[in-house]
């Protein structure tokens, strides 16, 4: 026969040591979730419009309903931005191209220059029709809020004195 084992009884855990591992759970948890949560907010495309849209004046008296709304305005467009991308690094790279041609054709510089200019002046056009209709649909009190972002932006400059990005699409104390 053979001798049983003998029982040895695990040590104690202490405290400090399962907190820790709480603790460490939690935070893997935490960074997985927003990981998550980033990836399901730009699936499928959901991905802001390009900063070049034409919101030019306007800019800095949106907050964050407003680019909402506005998002959602650009996608009933049907426009595809994904592809607008892509045409326009194909045209960066056309620009460098011509810029960098030995001999030098200064009607391939004019052909690509017309083509972003364009575009550009499309993308323009679009975003002043989306934001007067925006405009359109506010109340007198929203217009009013809007007006006043607008003046706080224009008094401390592009971007409100919050850095280089400022604090487009945050909401604003009073919104």
């Amino acid at each position: 026969m053979t001798d049983p084992v003998p029982h040895i009884p695990n040590p104690p855990r202490s405290r400090r040591l399962r907190w820790l591992l709480v603790a460490s759970l939690t935070l893997n948890l935490l960074v997985v979730g927003v990981v998550a949560g980033v990836g399901l907010r730009f699936a499928g495309g959901d991905m802001p419009p390009p900063r070049s849209i034409g919101f030019g004046p306007w800019s800095g008296g949106l907050d964050r309903s407003d680019h909402k709304a506005l998002r959602e305005a650009f996608g009933a467009t049907g426009r595809d931005f994904r592809a607008d991308w892509q045409l326009e690094r194909e045209d960066r790279a056309a620009l460098l191209a011509a810029l960098r041609a030995d001999p030098f054709d200064p009607a391939a510089l004019d052909s690509v220059t017309a083509r972003m200019n364009a575009r550009a002046t499309e993308r323009m056009d679009l975003g002043q029709r989306l934001i007067r209709d925006h405009i359109l649909a506010m109340t007198p009190d929203q217009r009013r809020a809007f007006a006043d972002r607008l003046e706080m932006s224009r008094r401390h400059g592009k971007d409100g004195g919050k850095g280089r990005d400022g604090d487009r699409g945050k909401d604003r104390p009073g919104d």
